[in-house]
Protein backbone atom coordinates (compact mmCIF):
# COMPACT_ATOMS: atom_id res chain seq x y z
CA UNK A 1 0.00 0.00 0.00
CA UNK A 2 1.31 3.68 -0.71
CA UNK A 3 2.28 5.28 1.79
CA UNK A 4 0.02 8.71 2.57
CA UNK A 5 2.08 11.40 1.82
CA UNK A 6 2.75 12.79 5.69
CA UNK A 7 4.33 9.53 6.14
CA UNK A 8 6.94 10.08 3.50
CA UNK A 9 10.28 10.05 5.19
CA UNK A 10 11.73 13.51 3.40
CA UNK A 11 8.23 14.68 1.71
CA UNK A 12 7.57 18.74 2.44
CA UNK A 13 4.44 17.20 4.15
CA UNK A 14 6.17 14.82 6.58
CA UNK A 15 8.47 17.38 7.36
CA UNK A 16 5.89 20.09 8.19
CA UNK A 17 3.81 17.05 10.32
CA UNK A 18 7.13 16.24 12.44
CA UNK A 19 8.38 20.05 12.93
CA UNK A 20 5.48 22.12 12.83
CA UNK A 21 7.44 24.64 10.30
CA UNK A 22 7.27 25.32 7.24
CA UNK A 23 9.98 22.73 5.16
CA UNK A 24 10.67 25.31 2.75
CA UNK A 25 10.00 29.71 2.31
CA UNK A 26 6.49 30.90 1.88
CA UNK A 27 4.99 34.00 0.73
CA UNK A 28 1.30 34.77 1.62
CA UNK A 29 0.35 36.97 -1.14
CA UNK A 30 -3.03 37.50 0.04
CA UNK A 31 -3.80 39.34 3.91
CA UNK A 32 -5.13 41.46 6.00
CA UNK A 33 -5.01 43.43 8.78
CA UNK A 34 -6.74 45.28 11.76
CA UNK A 35 -10.24 45.08 13.19
CA UNK A 36 -13.50 44.26 11.29
CA UNK A 37 -16.53 45.29 12.68
CA UNK A 38 -18.40 42.41 11.48
CA UNK A 39 -16.37 39.57 13.28
CA UNK A 40 -13.99 39.52 16.09
CA UNK A 41 -10.13 38.45 15.10
CA UNK A 42 -7.72 37.53 17.08
CA UNK A 43 -4.55 38.02 14.86
CA UNK A 44 -5.21 40.96 13.27
CA UNK A 45 -2.74 43.50 14.30
CA UNK A 46 0.96 43.64 13.48
CA UNK A 47 2.76 42.28 16.60
CA UNK A 48 0.69 38.99 17.10
CA UNK A 49 0.47 38.44 13.34
CA UNK A 50 3.88 38.61 13.19
CA UNK A 51 4.62 36.52 15.77
CA UNK A 52 2.30 33.76 14.23
CA UNK A 53 3.86 34.33 10.48
CA UNK A 54 7.18 33.68 12.03
CA UNK A 55 6.30 30.63 13.82
CA UNK A 56 5.01 28.68 11.02
CA UNK A 57 7.73 30.29 8.71
CA UNK A 58 6.04 32.69 6.58
CA UNK A 59 8.96 34.72 4.48
CA UNK A 60 6.63 37.54 3.64
CA UNK A 61 2.70 38.45 3.70
CA UNK A 62 1.91 40.90 1.57
CA UNK A 63 -1.93 42.82 2.78
CA UNK A 64 -4.26 45.43 2.62
CA UNK A 65 -5.39 46.97 5.84
CA UNK A 66 -9.10 46.84 6.53
CA UNK A 67 -9.07 50.19 7.51
CA UNK A 68 -7.98 51.14 3.69
CA UNK A 69 -10.38 49.29 1.80
CA UNK A 70 -13.23 50.16 4.23
CA UNK A 71 -12.48 53.57 4.00
CA UNK A 72 -11.21 55.05 7.65
CA UNK A 73 -7.27 54.67 6.92
CA UNK A 74 -5.26 56.03 4.34
CA UNK A 75 -2.04 53.74 2.19
CA UNK A 76 0.43 56.17 4.04
CA UNK A 77 -0.24 54.73 8.03
CA UNK A 78 0.12 51.11 6.83
CA UNK A 79 3.78 52.35 4.91
CA UNK A 80 4.70 52.90 8.10
CA UNK A 81 3.80 49.64 9.55
CA UNK A 82 5.81 47.91 7.39
CA UNK A 83 8.28 50.39 8.57
CA UNK A 84 8.30 48.46 12.03
CA UNK A 85 8.79 44.81 9.90
CA UNK A 86 11.02 44.91 6.81
CA UNK A 87 11.49 41.72 6.51
CA UNK A 88 7.99 40.40 6.99
CA UNK A 89 5.28 42.77 5.95
CA UNK A 90 4.57 43.91 2.30
CA UNK A 91 1.68 45.91 1.29
CA UNK A 92 -1.07 45.98 -1.56
CA UNK A 93 -1.99 50.14 -1.84
CA UNK A 94 -5.17 49.95 -1.50
CA UNK A 95 -7.50 51.24 -3.97
CA UNK A 96 -11.13 52.61 -2.81
CA UNK A 97 -13.24 53.33 -6.18
CA UNK A 98 -15.77 55.69 -4.59
CA UNK A 99 -12.27 58.27 -3.76
CA UNK A 100 -10.70 59.00 -6.80
CA UNK A 101 -9.23 61.85 -5.60
CA UNK A 102 -7.47 59.51 -2.78
CA UNK A 103 -6.12 56.96 -5.63
CA UNK A 104 -3.84 59.69 -7.31
CA UNK A 105 -2.66 61.04 -3.94
CA UNK A 106 -1.90 57.48 -2.82
CA UNK A 107 -0.62 56.03 -6.37
CA UNK A 108 1.83 59.21 -6.75
CA UNK A 109 3.66 58.10 -3.81
CA UNK A 110 4.53 54.86 -4.56
CA UNK A 111 7.89 54.80 -5.93
CA UNK A 112 8.06 56.66 -2.31
CA UNK A 113 6.81 53.39 -0.31
CA UNK A 114 9.07 51.31 -2.17
CA UNK A 115 10.33 48.29 -1.61
CA UNK A 116 7.33 47.80 1.04
CA UNK A 117 4.40 48.62 -1.84
CA UNK A 118 4.36 46.10 -4.36
CA UNK A 119 1.07 46.24 -5.66
CA UNK A 120 -2.25 47.27 -5.40
CA UNK A 121 -5.47 45.88 -3.82
CA UNK A 122 -9.17 45.88 -5.87
CA UNK A 123 -12.49 44.76 -3.74
CA UNK A 124 -15.07 45.69 -6.80
CA UNK A 125 -17.34 43.35 -5.45
CA UNK A 126 -17.82 45.08 -2.05
CA UNK A 127 -18.00 48.49 -4.01
CA UNK A 128 -20.71 47.27 -6.09
CA UNK A 129 -18.72 48.60 -9.08
CA UNK A 130 -17.78 45.96 -12.22
CA UNK A 131 -13.70 45.98 -12.34
CA UNK A 132 -14.58 46.84 -15.99
CA UNK A 133 -15.80 50.31 -14.26
CA UNK A 134 -13.99 53.29 -15.31
CA UNK A 135 -13.59 54.22 -11.68
CA UNK A 136 -10.97 51.72 -11.59
CA UNK A 137 -9.09 52.94 -15.11
CA UNK A 138 -6.46 55.51 -13.20
CA UNK A 139 -5.77 52.50 -11.16
CA UNK A 140 -5.53 49.97 -14.33
CA UNK A 141 -3.55 52.40 -16.53
CA UNK A 142 -0.63 52.75 -13.82
CA UNK A 143 -0.45 49.14 -13.03
CA UNK A 144 -0.18 48.57 -16.75
CA UNK A 145 2.67 51.32 -17.75
CA UNK A 146 4.67 49.50 -14.41
CA UNK A 147 3.67 45.89 -14.81
CA UNK A 148 2.71 45.79 -11.34
CA UNK A 149 -0.15 43.34 -9.66
CA UNK A 150 -3.00 43.77 -8.94
CA UNK A 151 -4.74 41.27 -6.55
CA UNK A 152 -8.63 40.90 -7.00
CA UNK A 153 -11.26 39.51 -5.15
CA UNK A 154 -13.02 37.59 -7.36
CA UNK A 155 -15.87 35.10 -6.39
CA UNK A 156 -17.59 32.67 -8.62
CA UNK A 157 -20.69 34.92 -11.09
CA UNK A 158 -20.35 37.84 -9.05
CA UNK A 159 -20.98 40.78 -11.88
CA UNK A 160 -18.09 42.81 -10.15
CA UNK A 161 -15.46 40.39 -10.13
CA UNK A 162 -16.42 37.19 -11.40
CA UNK A 163 -14.83 35.38 -14.48
CA UNK A 164 -16.31 37.57 -17.29
CA UNK A 165 -15.25 41.07 -16.26
CA UNK A 166 -11.74 39.81 -14.78
CA UNK A 167 -11.23 38.01 -18.35
CA UNK A 168 -11.99 41.03 -19.94
CA UNK A 169 -10.34 43.01 -17.91
CA UNK A 170 -7.45 40.95 -17.91
CA UNK A 171 -7.39 41.09 -21.73
CA UNK A 172 -7.32 44.78 -22.43
CA UNK A 173 -4.67 45.69 -19.74
CA UNK A 174 -2.26 42.76 -20.81
CA UNK A 175 1.17 44.34 -18.24
CA UNK A 176 -0.68 43.92 -15.55
CA UNK A 177 -0.14 40.61 -13.35
CA UNK A 178 -3.64 39.95 -12.04
CA UNK A 179 -3.68 37.69 -9.15
CA UNK A 180 -7.32 36.50 -8.93
CA UNK A 181 -8.23 36.26 -5.49
CA UNK A 182 -10.09 33.09 -4.15
CA UNK A 183 -9.65 31.82 -7.71
CA UNK A 184 -13.01 32.76 -9.18
CA UNK A 185 -13.86 30.58 -6.32
CA UNK A 186 -16.95 28.47 -7.05
CA UNK A 187 -16.12 28.89 -11.43
CA UNK A 188 -13.62 26.82 -12.23
CA UNK A 189 -14.46 27.18 -15.81
CA UNK A 190 -13.71 30.80 -15.58
CA UNK A 191 -11.01 30.34 -13.38
CA UNK A 192 -9.11 28.53 -16.18
CA UNK A 193 -10.00 30.56 -19.10
CA UNK A 194 -8.92 33.73 -17.29
CA UNK A 195 -5.20 32.16 -17.20
CA UNK A 196 -5.59 30.23 -20.79
CA UNK A 197 -6.93 32.92 -22.71
CA UNK A 198 -4.90 36.14 -21.60
CA UNK A 199 -1.54 36.97 -22.06
CA UNK A 200 0.40 35.32 -19.28
CA UNK A 201 -0.42 38.25 -16.90
CA UNK A 202 -3.07 35.86 -14.78
CA UNK A 203 -2.35 33.77 -11.45
CA UNK A 204 -4.60 32.04 -9.17
CA UNK A 205 -4.55 32.73 -5.64
CA UNK A 206 -5.44 30.35 -3.58
CA UNK A 207 -7.24 31.52 -0.28
CA UNK A 208 -10.40 29.58 0.75
CA UNK A 209 -9.49 26.40 -1.51
CA UNK A 210 -7.13 24.87 0.88
CA UNK A 211 -9.90 23.64 3.05
CA UNK A 212 -11.77 21.86 0.01
CA UNK A 213 -11.32 18.69 -1.20
CA UNK A 214 -9.57 17.92 -4.44
CA UNK A 215 -9.95 21.64 -6.16
CA UNK A 216 -5.96 22.36 -5.91
CA UNK A 217 -5.63 19.15 -7.45
CA UNK A 218 -8.39 20.32 -9.88
CA UNK A 219 -6.60 23.99 -10.68
CA UNK A 220 -3.06 22.01 -10.95
CA UNK A 221 -4.72 19.58 -13.23
CA UNK A 222 -6.76 22.66 -15.26
CA UNK A 223 -3.72 25.25 -15.11
CA UNK A 224 -0.31 24.03 -13.97
CA UNK A 225 1.16 24.91 -10.69
CA UNK A 226 3.32 27.82 -12.47
CA UNK A 227 0.08 29.69 -12.46
CA UNK A 228 -1.23 29.25 -8.94
CA UNK A 229 -0.24 31.24 -5.70
CA UNK A 230 -0.59 30.53 -1.71
CA UNK A 231 -2.77 33.05 0.17
CA UNK A 232 -4.66 32.85 3.13
CA UNK A 233 -6.76 35.54 3.74
CA UNK A 234 -5.31 36.34 7.26
CA UNK A 235 -6.56 36.99 9.57
CA UNK A 236 -10.20 35.43 8.61
CA UNK A 237 -8.28 32.22 7.74
CA UNK A 238 -5.20 30.68 9.32
CA UNK A 239 -1.97 29.69 8.41
CA UNK A 240 -1.56 26.12 10.18
CA UNK A 241 -4.70 25.42 8.17
CA UNK A 242 -3.69 26.56 4.65
CA UNK A 243 -0.34 25.04 4.71
CA UNK A 244 -1.83 21.88 5.90
CA UNK A 245 -4.02 22.30 3.07
CA UNK A 246 -1.64 22.60 0.03
CA UNK A 247 0.93 20.30 1.85
CA UNK A 248 -2.65 17.17 1.79
CA UNK A 249 -2.83 17.93 -1.78
CA UNK A 250 -1.95 14.95 -3.61
CA UNK A 251 0.66 17.32 -5.97
CA UNK A 252 4.21 16.61 -6.55
CA UNK A 253 6.64 18.48 -4.02
CA UNK A 254 7.79 20.28 -7.36
CA UNK A 255 4.01 21.75 -7.43
CA UNK A 256 4.23 22.45 -3.84
CA UNK A 257 7.25 24.68 -4.15
CA UNK A 258 5.48 26.43 -6.93
CA UNK A 259 2.95 27.56 -5.32
CA UNK A 260 4.65 28.12 -1.98
CA UNK A 261 7.51 30.39 -3.13
CA UNK A 262 8.67 30.03 -6.72
CA UNK A 263 5.83 31.29 -8.63
CA UNK A 264 6.49 34.76 -6.12
CA UNK A 265 9.90 34.99 -6.99
CA UNK A 266 9.69 34.57 -10.42
CA UNK A 267 7.31 37.73 -10.32
CA UNK A 268 9.46 40.07 -7.48
CA UNK A 269 12.34 38.17 -7.65
CA UNK A 270 14.49 36.31 -4.78
CA UNK A 271 15.28 39.32 -2.45
CA UNK A 272 12.44 41.14 -2.31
Amino acid sequence: MKQPIWKREGSLAEQFWRTGKAPCPIYDMHGHMGTHNGIYMKLCEPVSMAAHLRRIGVKHLVFSHHHVIFGSKRNAEVYEICKQYPDLFRMYVGIVPRYPEYIKEDLALFDKWAPYAVGLKFLAGYYKIPVTDKAWEYALKFADERGLPVLNHTWGTSPENGGPVMLEVAQKYTNVKFFMGHSIYGDWEYARRVVKETNDNVWLELTAIPGEREIIEMLVDAVGSERLLYGTDLPWFDEYQAVGGVLSAKITDEDKKNIFYRNAERIFGKDW
